[in-house]
C-alpha cells in the first residue's frame, strides 16, 4: 500500500504503477462494464437541468480555459447535486488536494487536483491549469496510486476525473486490476454530459450498496 505523502514524485507514469505498486490495466473487457451496461434512464427534469449546466458553462468557456474553482461551481457540484450525491445516504469527503506538475517539451506545466471522495469509495477529481489545459490522462497515475492508498479497497472504488472539457472513469479492483473508460466531452455542442450522469447514478448505487 502506497503512502499518500510522496505520490506526486514516485508515480507518474502508469509504468510506474506496475512496477512500485503491482497494478496492471485489466485485459478483461468485462472488467469495467459499469461505463457501458445497464444504465439508468435520465428524467425529463434531469435532462433539462444537465442541458441548463451545459448552457452555462459554454457561457463561462466562451472566454477562455476554465480554472479547477470554476469548472466545480458550474458544472462538478451542480450535476453531483442533481444526481443526489450531496443527500443522505451519501457522505462527502475532501481528504486532499494534489498539486501536479508535468514536464512539457516547451514548459514545465504546474496545476492541482481538487479531491472529493464520496462513501470513501468514488472518487470526482477536477483538475486545475493557470497556464494551459492539462489532459485527463496525464492525472491517472497518480488518482490510482491514491485509489490504492485508501483503506477501503475490499470493494472496488471508482474514479471520475475531469478537466472540464472531458470526463473519464476509472475503476481499481479489489486486487490488483484497473481500467479506464472512453472520454467523454463536454466542450462540443454535442456533449455527452447526459451520458456523464448516467454513469455516475451507476456507479452511485454500489457505493451506498
Amino acid at each position: 500500500m502506497v503512502a499518500s505523502t510522496g505520490v506526486r514524485d514516485t508515480i507518474t507514469t502508469l509504468n510506474d504503477l506496475q512496477q512500485r505498486l503491482d497494478l496492471f490495466q485489466s485485459q478483461d473487457y468485462d472488467f469495467f462494464s459499469e461505463w457501458t451496461e445497464s444504465l439508468p434512464v435520465l428524467s425529463t427534469q434531469e435532462k433539462a437541468s444537465i442541458n441548463c449546466l451545459k448552457q452555462r458553462y459554454d457561457y463561462h468557456r466562451a472566454d477562455g480555459l476554465l480554472l479547477e474553482g470554476t469548472i466545480n461551481l458550474v458544472v462538478t457540484a451542480p450535476l453531483l447535486e442533481l444526481l443526489g450525491f450531496v443527500d443522505p445516504p451519501f457522505r462527502l469527503k475532501s481528504p486532499c488536494g494534489i498539486a501536479l506538475e508535468l514536464e512539457d517539451p516547451v514548459e514545465t506545466i504546474r496545476g492541482f487536483i481538487d479531491v472529493l471522495v464520496l462513501q470513501e469509495r468514488l472518487w470526482i477529481l477536477t483538475v486545475e491549469s493557470k497556464r494551459t489545459s492539462i489532459s485527463v490522462p496525464a492525472v491517472f497515475p497518480q488518482l490510482l496510486a491514491y485509489m490504492a492508498a485508501n483503506p477501503e479497497r475490499s470493494l472496488p472504488n471508482y474514479g471520475m476525473v475531469t478537466n472540464g472539457d472531458e470526463f473519464v472513469f476509472l475503476k481499481l479492483g479489489a486486487g490488483n486490476e484497473y481500467d479506464i473508460s472512453r472520454s467523454f466531452s463536454l466542450f462540443p455542442q454535442r456533449h455527452e454530459l447526459d451520458q456523464v450522469a448516467q454513469i455516475l447514478k451507476y456507479l452511485g448505487q454500489p457505493v451506498v450498496g
